[in-house]
């Protein structure tokens, strides 16, 4: 039945002018309809949430929706949000949406969908999106991520079936921005990465601790400062402190907030041979930011055995002229109108002075490379003026003329009421060493790679090889490789098929792994290869990587188990005893074809039954009891006499040697025996 407007209006007007509700009977009394027609109106207004109802004892009462009007909800909702009929015609698209087509409603609403510039904008997911549209329309929901490159942008999708006001079906489709979550995300897994990076490389030691203080990552830097190889301290906690150095742990515990969550703390601690060695640990409290309970720490440590000496010997040194005011494992100096005043312990070291006089009174700018003087001087204009400037990193000069690379930052402050500004400085050429590390164990991969066995090549997405490991084992030369393809050096047909592959795996982005001919220098090599793709930090396929190993002995070795498998087919041919093999079910998998002589059948007649299916009735029990008993006692063969029922209906005795078979596991697998006629 199709539902009029006017009957729909008129019930509503109805109830309007009844705000207390009325029933079934009071509305057809006013409508001209009867209680049937009316009750599938009223359904429809209550599906739609135009209508509520209540009970009033067994009477149902109707009242109008004191509700907000959809419409209104989603436009002024900040997610995505439009609607369509089953025709695919947009009814309804609010502002954020309209935004975001680059469009006003005029030129949507009333329009098929695909005949619109959301065709345009939805691009190369358009056709997989109507098709969810379609099935949203026949009542089944999607959700999912939808990806627009023609805006740089993901949205999360969701399309939700719809009935509206008129009783119409259609679908709601509510989009959500969620771009900046996954970049969000995808910062996330970069940045672990790149801690992981530079973790195993740093010549700093670095952990990850527990709330408990159990170590659940160590740093490979800790084999070569303390001797422990990290398995070693894994799931344990800092027992090696010195005694007198332990309260200290428990202090700094403590004192860690999630406004307070980083610190450093410098203890002796024990190095496996059994002596201490001083070490420094810049520690930050990892806080859940909900619940602001203690997560994990992460501590950086380092070796300061040297330095505490120095410590010792310039306090000793300096304690006939003045106590330290403040000491800073980073480098800290002051300076008023571009003169030097105060600097720390730390910025001596850092900038390789024996005395505070070679640094002290003179230009700070002295002390900067050429090439950053006139970014530090337009830092310095920024503190003064109260500004925060951001860190930059630079080339400082040493006394003797030496560069060191560091990152420091300024921020104003007053020295005898008259402005200065204070530069804390850190010496990273310990990190910039550990990024060189880096690259030279790319360089040791690279010869890794070159001194195995195996072939590994990269080659473009056309077949051009981009890169190929030297191997003496072919007379490959890899440098002579490069920029070739294989229709270099193979035939067309087999160039033509390697070539084949990696576009395939260029394309679909699925690895393949297959087992690749060749005949090199007149010898038939075989190989087993495996091809990855290659992508770059956008995702797209850029190249195809390839590890070919020479598997031709065995390939070899699988040809003489051919060999072996048909020798064994001939003897059972051969023989006149019936050979048979049952799956775990008892259950013929093979019967030899020496068992039409014997009893009649043919081998696959046989294939597939149970041997109990022809024996004489008095004879099935006994043989499935004995056949049980092998299996359960695990009994290594079993000989038994079988009376069997020959095609023709006579009978035939048979004397069975079955050995039962397990698989790996140790789980029962089948039996196979040897029959041969008996006479009795």
């Amino acid at each position: 039945m199709v539902l009029r407007k006017e009957i729909t209006l008129q019930i509503k007007d109805l109830l309007k002018e009844n705000p207390q509700g009325l029933s079934i009977t009071d509305i057809v009394k006013v409508v001209a309809i009867n209680r049937n027609t009316a009750g599938r109106y009223l359904e429809n207004l209550l599906i739609s949430g135009q209508v509520e109802m209540r009970r009033l004892g067994m009477a149902k009462i109707y009242v109008l929706s004191q509700r907000v009007p959809l419409s209104a909800v989603l436009s002024i909702s900040s997610e995505l949000i439009m609607q369509m009929d089953s025709s695919l015609r947009i009814i309804f698209a609010n502002e954020p949406f309209l935004k975001l087509i680059g469009t006003d409603s005029k030129s949507l609403v009333g329009k098929n969908i695909e005949y619109t510039p959301v065709a345009l904008v939805f691009d190369e997911v358009f056709t997989e999106f109507i098709e969810n549209i379609r099935q949203g329309i026949a009542g089944e929901e999607w959700s999912g991520e939808i990806a627009l490159n023609t805006k740089d942008i993901i949205l999360f999708c969701r399309i939700a079936p719809t009935v509206f006001d008129d009783g119409k079906k259609g679908v709601s489709v509510i989009f959500e921005d969620i771009t900046q979550r996954k970049q969000a995300e995808r910062k996330i897994e970069e940045s672990e990465r790149q801690f992981r990076l530079l973790a195993e490389n740093s010549i700093d030691m670095i952990s990850r601790v527990k709330p408990d203080g159990t170590r659940i990552y160590v740093s490979p830097a800790y084999k070569a400062t303390l001797g422990y190889e990290p398995e070693e301290l894994l799931g344990k906690r800092d027992d090696f402190m010195h005694p007198d150095d332990a309260h200290l742990l428990g202090s700094l515990w403590n004192a860690l907030t999630p406004e307070n969550y980083s610190t450093r703390i410098a203890f002796r601690t024990k190095h496996k041979d059994g002596h201490y060695i001083w070490i420094e640990s810049t520690v930050k409290a990892i806080f859940d930011e909900k619940t602001r309970e203690l997560t994990e720490y992460y501590t950086v440590t380092r070796d300061i055995s040297e330095r505490k000496k120095a410590e010792v010997s310039l306090k000793e040194s300096e304690e006939r002229y003045r106590q330290l005011v403040d000491i800073s494992p980073d480098a800290v100096l002051i300076h008023r109108e571009g003169k030097i005043i105060f600097m720390n312990p730390a910025a001596l070291n850092l900038l390789g002075a024996s005395h505070s006089y070679e640094i002290l009174g003179k230009n700070v700018l002295d002390f900067i490379h050429p090439d950053f003087r006139e970014a530090v001087r337009k830092n310095i204009e920024k503190d003064l003026g109260g500004d925060i400037s951001p860190p930059i990193e630079l080339h400082m000069l040493r006394v003797d003329g030496t560069p060191v690379i560091v990152e420091g930052r300024g921020v104003k402050t007053s020295v005898d009421s008259k402005p200065a500004v204070q530069v804390a400085i850190r010496d990273i050429t310990e990190w910039k060493r550990a990024d060189e590390a880096l690259r030279e164990s790319e360089e040791r991969l690279r010869l890794l790679l070159d001194s195995t066995e195996d072939l590994v090549f990269m080659q473009d997405t056309e077949g051009r090889y981009l890169y190929f490991n030297a191997t003496s084992r072919y007379g490959v030369s890899g440098e002579k490789m490069l920029g070739s393809t294989p229709h270099d050096f193979l035939d067309k047909g087999v160039a033509d098929r390697l070539i084949e592959r990696v576009r395939t795996v260029a394309k679909t982005g699925q690895s393949i792994r297959e087992e690749t001919p060749l005949i090199w220098k007149g010898q038939t090599l075989w190989f087993s290869d495996r091809l990855s793709p290659v992508r770059d930090a956008k995702g797209t396929i850029t190249a195809v990587v390839t590890i070919s190993q020479n598997i031709t002995e065995h390939k070899c070795a699988e040809s003489a188990l051919r060999e072996s498998e048909e020798k064994y087919r001939t003897l059972v041919t051969a023989t006149g005893d019936i050979i048979w093999e049952t799956d775990d079910k008892a259950h013929f998998v093979y019967v030899s074809p020496q068992v039409e002589s014997i009893i009649g059948y043919k081998s696959d007649e046989l294939i597939g039954h149970a041997p109990f299916e022809f024996l004489k009735t008095d004879a099935i029990e006994p043989n499935q009891k004995m056949f049980r008993s092998a299996i359960e006692k695990r009994e290594k063969s079993i000989i038994y006499i079988s009376h069997w029922i020959h095609k023709d209906g006579h009978g035939v005795y048979l004397e069975s040697h079955a050995v039962p078979m397990y698989r790996s596991d140790g789980s029962f697998s089948g039996f196979i025996g040897i029959d041969r006629k008996k006479t009795l």
